[in-house]
């Protein structure tokens, strides 16, 4: 007897909390009221939509085919530069391998080796012509404001 008592009593329990649950879950609700206190002054102002008229936008898009012409000037004019370097450096390196086979050969130096000293020489003044062209345009772009990216040909 006891049992079903307890059965009871659990079973009416169970019944209620369902009830109970479902009243916690329905969301609040505000009225309008309630959102005037939170309201600011300027929310009550209508939001402005800028149009650019198509005058500004041509002005825009020449300035961004202006910018791409600089660019492409900036990139092709250090690119055929650094090809020059890269050049007069490759020369250099290939004369002193030069020289050292004919050192290998002859220690006591031969018309040949003096012949390829003086081109070695010649080579190296040519380098730092050279490199002293692309400082020049590295300089010369800066003081001009140019973006690093556009002298390695880097695109945004």
């Amino acid at each position: 007897m006891k049992r079903a008592v307890a059965g009871l009593l659990l079973f009416a329990a169970a019944a209620q909390l369902p009830l109970i649950g479902s009243a916690q879950e329905q969301p609040p609700v505000y009225s309008n009221r309630d959102i005037e206190k939170y309201k600011l002054p300027s929310d009550s102002r209508p939001v402005e939509i800028k149009k650019r008229d198509a005058r500004e936008e041509r002005k825009m898009d020449a300035r961004a085919a202006k910018d791409n012409l600089e660019r492409e000037r900036w990139c092709k004019r250090t690119t055929a530069q650094k090809k020059k370097t890269e050049k007069a450096q490759y020369d250099v390196q290939t004369t002193e391998k030069a020289i050292r086979r004919e050192e290998e050969k002859d220690f006591r130096g031969t018309k040949k080796s003096k012949q390829l000293r003086d081109r070695l020489a010649q080579e190296k003044r040519k380098l730092t012509v050279e490199e002293g062209a692309l400082n020049d345009i590295e300089n010369e772009a800066h003081r001009k404001g140019v973006p690093p990216g556009w002298l390695r040909c880097q695109v945004d």
